[in-house]
């Protein structure tokens, strides 16, 4: 059976998947977290830069950042990047702009009040910012920031067109070496079933953080 013979193969390119989709993130998070502070800055020209970087790079399809940024950064820079770390880049961009907006959103459903009910009570900026803030915004930014972990992961798919080997392009290869057919289709099936449990397992993992926060607060 197909499957039983190329199953190994498929399991490596959902690790190179996972892999290339967890780095991205954690530089998006990263990134992210000082964009969404800078969204939410007192200053104007702070939060006029990060809207700017937001809008920017939220609207540019995930397709035509792969692009700009592996021919692109060759080309102004001269700097030739591997298929890996374009991929990563582009990924980490899209998603430093979809973090960015979760980290507002979180900090903002913060209420003023509570700022000021801390300050009042004697407590320093970066007191009420540490003990009062960030403990309810994250609860607030877990399930989103959950979803822009997914929108990553299956983003990451698009990579195969600048030569990055992935779960997507691993199947399409070897649906190739079976050329096509009923074996061709039972392969992408099995790409598609890999990525639906390992979406809804993330999916379940950020319910369940989301729960446990919850109840501990």
């Amino acid at each position: 059976m197909i499957l039983l013979e190329f199953g190994g193969t498929l399991l490596r390119g959902l690790g190179i998947t996972l892999w290339i989709s967890w780095l991205a993130l954690l530089l998006a998070a990263i990134i992210g977290m000082i964009v969404g502070v800078g969204r939410t800055s007192r200053s104007l020209p702070i939060r006029l830069i990060a809207q700017i970087y937001t809008e920017f790079f939220r609207s540019i399809p995930t397709l035509v950042q792969l692009f700009l940024v592996f021919f692109g950064i060759t080309f102004v820079f001269n700097i030739n990047l591997s298929p890996f770390a374009a991929a990563t880049i582009a990924l980490a961009l899209e998603g430093s702009a979809l973090m960015s907006e979760v980290v507002r959103g979180g900090i903002q459903s913060v209420g003023a009040g509570q700022r000021e009910a801390a300050r009042s009570s004697g407590m320093r900026a970066w007191q009420v910012e540490l003990y009062v803030v960030w403990p309810q915004a994250i609860r607030v930014m877990v399930p989103p920031a959950v979803g822009v972990y997914v929108s990553t992961l299956k983003a990451s798919a698009l990579a195969s067109v600048i030569g990055y080997v992935e779960l997507m392009q691993t199947g399409l290869f070897i649906r190739e070496s079976v050329r096509g057919g009923p074996g061709g289709l039972t392969v992408l099936v099995a790409v598609a079933v890999l990525y639906v449990i390992v979406n809804f397992t993330i999916s379940q993992l950020g319910a369940a953080i989301e729960r446990r926060s919850s109840f501990v607060h």
